[in-house]
């Protein structure tokens, strides 16, 4: 199994997934020509994609969602309710130029609720509800037979549930969007200040650490903080925030990595223990 974020922030989130035949894709939220660029920069050839599972629908998850799927005949994974609010927002204009064809082209959809569970050529995907101001957004664990990748992002509080979810997972993708501190004394409105504190909003570091502090066992952990807020927050304070919560000791079983807005982290199951 391997795993490569394409992109991670507010302008733009995408993570490849490959295991077996499978090649997905979870969100697709820079234009279709750079997530294509960025595909093949990671070696992933386009055409060989076989699906995009979305989690919600804002412009940084589906930019590139419906241009990928009609050009590359993928279905669209996501809750009826994402997928309809998806054809229903501007992106469904597709601001790139569509491809020139015969017949005009369907774009598949492969709709399952929140909280299900489905197969996609070999690889189990399982969604769960999380808090945020979308039509039905979700978070997802994606396994095989022998590893499990947990993604959360876009998160304005944590529960149980989705806790549960993401604790047997070896790779943890979390979203680590904002210092508090940083925040609430930068440039932003105070609307957008409560949007983002608010309980449908944004993972703050300091909730983020405390996830991880549940959520570590005694085995080795990936750990990627994702979504960073390029004015409110930095790497730095980020990693900081998971340190300084979970610990020193145990951190030397978490591997951690922050996800830059480019091309970034790469974690292959094939080459953990090399």
């Amino acid at each position: 199994m391997r795993v490569t974020s394409l992109a991670s922030g507010s302008s733009g989130n995408a993570t490849l997934i490959e295991a077996g035949d499978a090649r997905i894709l979870v969100d697709a939220g820079l234009s279709a020509q750079l997530l294509i660029a960025r595909l093949r920069a990671a070696g992933c050839d386009p055409a060989t994609l076989t699906g995009i599972a979305l989690t919600h629908e804002h412009q940084d998850h589906v930019a590139g969602a419906l241009t990928l799927a009609e050009r590359y005949r993928l279905p669209l994974m996501a809750d009826a309710r994402t997928l309809a609010a998806l054809f229903a927002s501007p992106a469904r204009q597709f601001a790139e130029p569509r491809v020139t064809v015969d017949e005009p082209v369907q774009i598949a959809i492969d709709p399952h609720p929140v909280g299900t569970t489905w197969t996609h050529l070999g690889l189990s995907i399982s969604s769960f509800p999380i808090p945020h101001d979308a039509a039905a957004p979700c978070g997802y664990v994606i396994a095989t037979s022998a590893w499990r990748v947990g993604i959360l992002t876009d998160c304005g509080a944590l529960d149980d549930t989705i806790l549960r979810a993401l604790r047997p997972a070896h790779l943890l993708i979390l979203e680590a969007n904002h210092d508090r501190d940083r925040l609430m004394k930068g440039p932003y409105p105070a609307h957008l200040k409560r949007r983002i504190l608010g309980p449908t909003g944004h993972l703050a570091n300091h909730e983020t650490a405390e996830a991880v502090h549940h959520l570590l066992d005694d085995g080795p952990r990936w750990l990627w903080l994702v979504h960073l807020s390029k004015t409110n927050n930095t790497p730095e304070l980020a990693r900081a925030a998971i340190t300084t919560r979970v610990g020193a000791r145990r951190m030397r079983a978490v591997h951690l990595a922050v996800a830059p807005p480019t091309s970034g982290p790469c974690w292959d199951s094939a080459r953990l223990f090399a």
